[in-house]
């Protein structure tokens, strides 16, 4: 029996796959391309003394001055899309871990 081998024959293409990635675009950039609207920013504010922190949706309600000691209190802007987990432990102190929730479809 004979067999026959046939060579696949590949086209390079001119574009590597490193140039086929495309940048995240986030989901208020996404509607503002839809409907020419935007999200709101949101904004996760918390003191940098005792910890005390809140959630804002827009800019009208940011705290800048922590009701519970004084000190002043650091904003972390977020998109629609994030989510954060804040988690306080004795031993490491304030952790904040940051994710997107999956894409609206």
């Amino acid at each position: 029996m004979n067999m026959v081998r046939a060579k696949k024959s590949y086209q390079r293409s001119s574009d590597s796959p490193e140039n086929l990635v495309s940048p995240y675009e986030d989901i208020s950039t996404r509607q503002f391309h839809i409907t020419g609207e935007t999200f709101p920013t949101l904004a996760l504010g918390i003191c940098d003394n005792c910890h005390w922190c809140y959630s804002c949706i827009n800019a009208r309600g940011v705290i800048k001055v922590c009701p519970v000691c004084g000190e002043e209190v650091s904003q972390i802007p977020m998109d629609i899309d994030e989510i954060c987990l804040i988690e306080e432990d004795e031993k490491r102190g304030i952790t904040l871990n940051f994710d997107r929730r999956l894409p609206l479809r």
